[in-house]
């Protein structure tokens, strides 16, 4: 079902809760939290452990499944759909970066950024073009036949932002993404999600500890104890 939304919306989360059960004991991950997210804004949410934020951003890239609430994708909503459909509108919709990377180690950086194409056997001569291309754009076109462990962390975090850009997703989701990265590094890697979103209007959300990479988005949510706890607009 397509939800009517606001103009330009891509994101929406509509009083979601997230309760995990072990044995005779539940615990409440989140809380009726809700939040909408439009077109290229750059949003970063914070949080201690335990906040909540983690469990936030699994369910807004659909990656789980929220106990009660829905959430919503350019106006899809997810809680009709079933995993299948989920993996088809997350590989379409949303790309992905992680604070570890997440690069297959036996794979060069070219072959790491395609994989999401090879998956759907679409790795044909003009996407491995694009391929080259995405990592000439972001500052390491020289580096696409180098494996991970021959990359530094910021080098290999770029070939990561390439893999989730591959499939030119009008959503970009990160988890920590400048987490292992020296603050110099970061603050590239920031600039360069920064540029991206500016560029090529993809929203991006991001999670953080660091303060100074929040002042860099546009609206920062801070979480505590599986609530939202306020809006800051930085810019």
């Amino acid at each position: 079902m397509v939800a009517k939304r606001e103009e330009e919306e891509v994101m929406r989360a509509d009083s979601v809760q997230k309760v995990y059960f072990s044995k005779k004991v539940q615990y409440i991950a989140l809380k009726d939290v809700s939040v909408s997210i439009k077109k290229g804004e750059f949003v970063t949410i914070l949080g201690p452990s335990g906040s909540g934020k983690t469990t936030f951003m699994n369910l807004l890239g659909t990656l789980d499944r929220p106990t009660k609430g829905k959430v919503f994708i350019d106006g899809v909503d997810t809680s009709e759909l079933d995993n299948n459909q989920l993996s088809i509108l997350r590989n379409r919709k949303i790309g992905f970066i992680f604070q570890s990377y997440n690069l297959v180690p036996y794979l060069s950086a070219l072959e790491n950024v395609i994989l999401p194409l090879m998956v759907e056997g679409r790795d044909t001569p003009d996407n491995l073009e694009r391929a080259r291309n995405i990592l000439e754009e972001i500052g390491i076109g020289n580096e696409i036949n180098k494996k991970p462990n021959e990359m530094s962390g910021g080098q290999q975090q770029r070939v990561a932002i390439a893999r989730a850009l591959i499939n030119e997703p009008p959503i970009i989701i990160g988890d920590e993404p400048t987490g292992n990265l020296d603050s110099k590094t970061a603050e590239l890697v920031m600039n360069l999600l920064i540029r991206l979103s500016k560029e090529k209007r993809i929203t991006m959300v991001i999670a953080t500890h660091d303060p100074e990479v929040a002042g860099l988005s546009q609206r920062s949510i801070y979480m505590k104890d599986g609530v939202i706890e306020k809006h800051v607009r930085n810019k």
